[in-house]
């Protein structure tokens, strides 16, 4: 709900001026002659600056507003009012703003899917999906309130994740800061007493010592080059992320993490399509447009195919998709035979979960030692530099 700061003359000529709430100028106007008021001038209030500017619109943000709009229309709320209470709420100016816009395009006969398309382009593409298999079987509520979840946890995965990687991001952020004062402050001075003894030190004492000496006066243009290498890796991470992607899947144990997060998302995306009563080629473009891998995309298209075909879906996936396992596969097979295939998709769904979370666990408890090792081996191997070109030193004395 937008505010309009007004000046209007009432019914005996004299000017007043407020405030008014309304979705639109128009329905400011309208409210304020319906008040007896003669409006003069009609102005949007804009919100207030923040000292530092607007808060970022997060994920957490658009969570909270799928899973407020769905808790609305589960409460039996019409759709545009519950729109409208996601106005009022002033969350956040920016989603205030955006739901107006819903409002408007819902009211010019327009869908909710096509309306959280337009205006909520963040959202995961599952998300608008779902809404449209609500808007097909009037459970609206319901599918909004499983991609509010599935978005809570996947919010939940990532957390996770980054918790567990602090420490050994910590541990490394600290390892080159004292690497980088090593060289910046400690290794050139040994430099100056090379240089003056003329004294014969080993390759690697050398070239370390060399590094130092030129990092402490050149440390400028390192800089710049640091920073234009860190610019330049980005670049590569949007420019090839796909083929980034695939060389990161077949990497041992970060391969198998983006193999079980891409399988839990088609098994739980499967699970509550079916759910809500999507026919199961419905189900299998939804779940296919929800994983992250192009290869299994590509692989599901063949499922999907098969199916089509008359092949039964736990026949289509075995010989359609490799990372099959005999767990999926006896899963499938009994949801077909037993028409429980939604339920049979949920099971699954946790189960990956479940060891999406374990292999996790082993992974961070491994970045921790492997990062302190690295760290001790640079740190070591610049200080056993050091002694080795001391000791050459010594012996040139002697």
């Amino acid at each position: 709900m937008a505010t309009f700061t007004y000046k209007a003359l009432n019914k005996d000529g004299s000017e007043v001026s407020g405030r008014q709430d309304a979705p639109t100028e128009k329905a400011a106007f309208d409210d304020l002659k319906n008040r007896g008021l003669y409006p003069v001038s009609i102005v949007l209030e804009k919100p207030p600056r923040r000292l530092f500017g607007s808060r970022k619109l997060t994920r957490k943000d658009l969570s909270q507003t799928v899973r407020q709009l769905a808790t609305l229309l589960s409460a039996g709320v019409p759709l545009l009012t519950a729109v409208e209470s996601l106005v009022k709420s002033n969350a956040h100016p920016e989603l205030s703003e955006r739901a107006t816009k819903v409002m408007q395009h819902l009211r010019s006969g327009e869908t909710l899917p096509s309306a959280l398309e337009t205006y909520y382009p963040e959202l995961p593409i599952y998300v608008t999906k779902l809404a449209e298999l609500g808007d097909a079987t009037g459970k609206t509520a319901d599918t909004l309130t499983d991609a509010a979840d599935r978005m809570a946890a996947e919010d939940k995965l990532n957390s996770d994740l980054r918790s567990a990687m602090t420490y050994p991001a910590i541990l490394a952020l600290v390892g080159s800061g004292i690497i980088l004062m090593m060289f910046l402050f400690v290794i050139p001075r040994f430099g100056a007493l090379i240089d003056e003894s003329g004294a014969e030190i080993a390759p690697i004492s050398r070239a370390v010592i060399g590094t130092g000496v030129w990092l402490s006066a050149n440390w400028l243009l390192a800089l710049v080059v640091a920073l234009g290498g860190v610019f330049f890796i980005r670049f590569l991470f949007q420019q090839y992320s796909a083929q980034l992607g695939g060389l990161m899947r077949r990497m041992p144990g970060i391969g198998g993490l983006l193999t079980r997060a891409d399988m839990t998302t088609w098994c739980r995306t499967m699970g509550i399509a079916l759910t809500n009563g999507a026919p199961l080629l419905t189900a299998l473009d939804l779940a296919a447009g929800a994983v992250q891998s192009p290869q299994f995309s590509a692989q599901l298209a063949g499922v999907k195919r098969s199916v089509k075909t008359g092949t039964e879906l736990d026949q289509a996936f075995a010989n359609s998709v490799q990372q099959a396992d005999p767990m999926l596969m006896d899963l499938l097979n009994t949801g077909v035979r037993s028409a429980t295939l939604d339920k049979m998709m949920v099971l699954a769904a946790d189960i990956y979960e479940e060891e999406l979370q374990s292999l996790m666990k082993r992974l961070t408890s491994i970045a921790e030692p492997v990062a302190i090792l690295l760290l001790s081996l640079i740190v070591g191997g610049l200080v056993i530099s050091i002694v080795m070109a001391m000791t050459s030193l010594y012996q040139f004395d002697v």
